[in-house]
């Protein structure tokens, strides 16, 4: 029986292996794709505003919120609000990873400790922090402290669950064989319990950290703390629609600046995760 001749003919292109990951081009898709569907809203927001669709007097043209944002970037105020309400989330979010992470160790590690908190964390995590400002007006008043107290709290659980789950997911024989070698307690926590870890603490990191930004906000809002919240109330107070579109503008983007700061954290972290090497097995 004849045997198939499989070369492919001279000048023929090359075939692309299956697998062969092509991240540059998925995120570049990704990133034109992400862009149109902004371009396409604010137009669609534009439109329906100009042929009257939109009430104009609660629903401002997008051209004219848009101005009126460039606007703000040249005065100080602007950026103060801004600070105020991000330095309150970073605060915020450094307890987490420090309250989380030893509350993790404690719970994931001591039988004794999960069997007597679990009770009370689950009591905790679904009391979303809004609820809380009246309690922390009572206490500290509209100050940062009050903020930070109130991010801490609802920051903490998404970041503290994956940090219990990334513990609960190491390798016991990788760390009995660790413990026959005698590579020591620095060598078994770098090479094998970090790398365990670290993708359950930056997921965990990621959304709590939009969690802060978002009680930030809330707590300035309604609980009147200087910030972007604040801002966009007293301009809807006074009737500056396009002050106040422009900084709920500004808080969405600084959610989006978050979520791309995590990314561009987790390649040189992570460089080692099939998420990032763009495996597809």
């Amino acid at each position: 029986m004849a045997v198939a001749d499989l070369t492919p003919p001279a000048g023929a292109p090359a075939k692309v292996r299956p697998g062969l990951p092509l991240i540059w081009n998925h995120r570049a898709t990704d990133l034109t794709l992400g862009a149109g569907a902004v371009l396409g809203v604010l137009g669609l927001w534009e439109a329906l505003s100009r042929t009257g669709v939109l009430d104009t007097q609660v629903f401002p043209a997008a051209s004219t919120v848009l101005t009126e944002l460039w606007r703000l970037l040249g005065t100080g105020a602007f950026w103060e609000d801004l600070w105020a309400t991000l330095s309150s989330a970073l605060a915020g979010l450094a307890l987490v990873v420090v309250i989380g992470t030893v509350a993790a160790m404690l719970i994931g590690l001591i039988r004794f400790v999960e069997n007597s908190t679990w009770v009370v964390v689950e009591f905790l995590k679904p009391i979303p922090p809004i609820a809380l400002i009246p309690l922390g007006l009572l206490l500290w008043g509209p100050s940062p402290t009050m903020k930070v107290t109130l991010i801490t709290f609802g920051a903490l659980w998404p970041f503290l669950t994956q940090m219990v789950y990334g513990i609960r997911q190491t390798n016991n024989v990788a760390l009995d064989m660790a413990s026959s070698y005698r590579l020591g307690w620095w060598l078994t926590t770098t090479r094998i319990v970090v790398p365990t870890l670290l993708p359950y603490a930056l997921t965990g990191l990621r959304i709590s950290a939009s969690i802060a930004v978002i009680v930030s906000v809330v707590t300035e809002l309604i609980g009147g703390a200087t910030g972007i919240g604040q801002t966009i109330a007293v301009a809807q107070i006074n009737n500056a629609l396009p002050t106040m579109y422009a900084y709920v503008l500004t808080a969405g983007l600084l959610g989006v600046a978050i979520n791309l700061v995590f990314q561009a954290l987790e390649k040189p972290l992570l460089f080692w995760h099939p998420s990032q090497r763009g495996d597809t097995n």
